[in-house]
């Protein structure tokens, strides 16, 4: 009898905790974009910074510059919103400075997508996290009937 409740007691506390990972909200899993990341080449170097607001809001910068002048800048919102999170950027001088949000479609391991079909360029904006010190995201979709991707590779700026 006390094998069996024993076993029982294993059980349970192994599902228990298995199903503290799946409830967890999904802006939680997304923990490791905190911090400052660049991407510095001849031509661009590239920027991006996220901080956490509070429990369902992390904010973000990301800017380009190539010579010194900034070519690219735009501010991003990641918003847990009940069971959808939300990818809101707002891009200087693009969609008369309107911020256009993207829902998340999908989250395998350390890739999420996130998607707005009804957007012009781009339609899915994905991030990953394929090593602890880096970022790599990308663009996607189709502009004037072809498709375009641009990918944005950035690893940790050490404090």
């Amino acid at each position: 009898m006390k094998k069996v409740l024993a076993i029982v007691g294993i059980s349970i506390l192994l599902v228990s905790c298995n199903s503290k990972d799946i409830n967890k909200p999904e802006i939680e899993k997304l923990k490791w974009l905190i911090g400052n990341w660049e991407n510095i080449s001849n031509e661009m170097e590239m920027y991006e910074s996220w901080e956490k607001k509070n429990d369902t809001v992390f904010y973000g910068e990301s800017f380009a510059l190539v010579n010194s002048d900034t070519v690219f800048a735009e501010t991003m919102l990641l918003e847990q919103n009940g069971n959808d999170l939300l990818l809101t950027p707002t891009t200087k001088n693009q969609n008369d400075g309107n911020s256009i949000t993207f829902k998340l479609i999908s989250s395998e391991g350390d890739k999420f997508i996130f998607e707005n079909k009804e957007h012009d360029f781009p339609q899915r904006i994905v991030y990953s996290n394929p090593q602890p010190d880096s970022i790599f995201a990308y663009i996607e979709g189709t502009q004037d009937g072809e498709y375009r991707k641009s990918d944005f590779p950035f690893k940790r700026v050490s404090k």
